[in-house]
């Protein structure tokens, strides 16, 4: 693709996303060049207006927030390759961000989108609904849950939901169908992951690349409560790997889950499911930036 003009970036923010600092946003953006437009999306309704107002507007959307606001962002984007997805990392968790090599030096970020360099990068749906990062059901979508209850947003909040949920949460029943085969157990977690992490660098599946075609299943059944450090140790380095409570699958297509557990989440996002969640793959839908930090190109 060819570089990109300041006039056909727009940045998006989305205000009540992690320290809900948008203004302070607004005034580093105009400050690097006062000529790059944004937008604000408060809620469903203006950012559907903003999406459907500028999409043949603009090349580059840079979405200003964490994974559920990139997540919002796909419905507008996926399948129009002749877009670009880029992001500027603000919220709690910013694991798509942070897989994607998206930093927080702003004057980087710009210049980037100017060179137009990109990717094609894979989309799940799970229920019809798209995720670009990670999805799943079990411990991390408890805290998810718990998170989404809290009077705060931010990662001290977040760590607070997870401490928390390490006291209240129970393993779960659940039978995964992978390539017609029957899984059934008793897990702690269950992860479908595009990319490696939930966020905040925590390291789930190590091996999972957006732009690969495959994600990853991640089954993690329940461990003694003394081995939860070295587990937690263990993701933030990136060196989880197969072991008696521990297990990853590489899927091509689909898997379809049932449980007694019903709440689960797409990139972060709390969720709730009756019948059973199905997962597909969608190989190469939306057009991401190329920045000089991702690992997997």
């Amino acid at each position: 693709m060819q570089s990109i003009k300041i006039k056909d970036i727009l940045f998006i923010l989305n205000p009540n996303s992690g320290n809900k600092n948008a203004e302070d946003h607004i005034n580093r953006i105009h400050n690097i060049d006062p000529e790059i437009s944004v937008a604000i999306t408060r809620n469903l309704k203006e950012r559907s207006k903003t999406f459907n107002q500028n999409l043949d507007k603009y090349t580059a959307f840079v979405v200003v927030g964490g994974d559920g606001t990139v997540n919002k962002a796909i419905k507008y984007l996926i399948g129009r390759t002749d877009k670009i997805l880029a992001v500027y990392p603000a919220g709690s968790g910013n694991g798509f961000s942070n897989e994607l090599g998206f930093g927080k030096n702003l004057e980087a970020l710009i210049e980037d989108a100017k060179k137009g360099e990109s990717i094609l990068v894979d989309v799940l749906s799970v229920n019809k609904k798209n995720c670009i990062n990670v999805a799943g059901l079990g411990f991390d979508s408890y805290v998810a849950h718990q998170f989404q209850r809290s009077k705060g947003r931010g990662l001290k909040n977040y760590i607070w939901a997870t401490l928390k949920s390490v006291f209240t949460f129970k393993p779960f029943d659940a039978t995964i169908v992978v390539d017609g085969k029957n899984i059934s157990g008793k897990f702690q977690i269950i992860s479908i992951a595009n990319t490696r992490q939930f966020g905040n660098n925590a390291i789930i599946s190590p091996q999972s690349k957006p732009n690969d075609g495959i994600f990853e299943l991640v089954l993690v059944k329940p461990f003694p409560f003394y081995l939860y450090p070295t587990f937690v140790v263990k993701m933030f380095r990136g060196t989880l790997k197969e072991s008696r409570y521990l297990s990853f699958i590489p899927v091509k297509k689909q898997i379809i889950i049932e449980s007694n557990f019903k709440m689960y989440h797409v990139d972060g996002e709390p969720k709730v499911f009756n019948d059973v969640l199905s997962v597909k793959m969608k190989k190469k839908k939306i057009r991401v930036l190329k920045t000089g930090s991702n690992h997997f190109i």
